[in-house]
């Protein structure tokens, strides 16, 4: 079971590295280093897949604050008393998701640079959640099985993690200065 997992581990990690490598060169290929920075701009205008791409780019947000969002909501659900969960379950989750998105769009308005630091979020704990806790839990757990290539093959990505959470961390706190300056 363990050299399952670690075949299944091995498997997927090389499979997502191959796609979005694949898609980062076949973007290269066709735009070069004209691509602006929203990638919607730089499609070719009035064509029937543009109007897919951005549409499939608007809904992919959606879909993942919609996903954020719920483990909030349902833990804000959990505070309300058993007599208005039992009665009014639809209203209340309507009401405290409401509240939810609205307060969010509160924040996302009042603070100037609220885009730098969602950046700053986003690169500290997602490199920290996607690659470094993984690395470091696998080698925890596996370390006395694990022969000396994998080892450093593992901390080579640990690495690579700490390297992209730091670099990504710098620049959005880099770029939170600059809107006060």
């Amino acid at each position: 079971s363990i050299s399952l997992f670690h075949q299944v581990l091995v498997l997927c990690f090389a499979f997502c590295t191959l796609l979005y490598g694949g898609m980062a060169v076949v973007g290269f290929l066709m735009f070069g280093e004209s691509v602006k920075s929203q990638i919607t701009l730089s499609l070719p205008k009035g064509e029937i897949c543009t109007q897919f791409a951005i549409v499939a780019t608007l809904i992919n947000p959606f879909a993942k604050y919609a996903l954020t969002l719920t483990p909030v909501a349902a833990a804000l659900e959990e505070f309300l008393p058993h007599q208005w969960k039992t009665r009014h379950v639809a209203i209340c989750q309507i009401v405290i998701r409401s509240l939810l998105v609205a307060s969010t769009v509160g924040v996302a308005t009042a603070i100037p640079f609220f885009a730098f630091l969602i950046a700053l979020v986003g690169s500290f704990l997602s490199s920290t959640v996607a690659i470094t806790i993984p690395c470091i839990c696998y080698l925890k757990l596996f370390s006395e099985q694990v022969c000396v290539w994998e080892k450093g093959l593992i901390l080579f990505f640990l690495a690579f993690g700490l390297i992209i959470s730091v670099a990504g961390t710098y620049t959005s706190v880099y770029q939170i200065a600059k809107s006060f300056a």
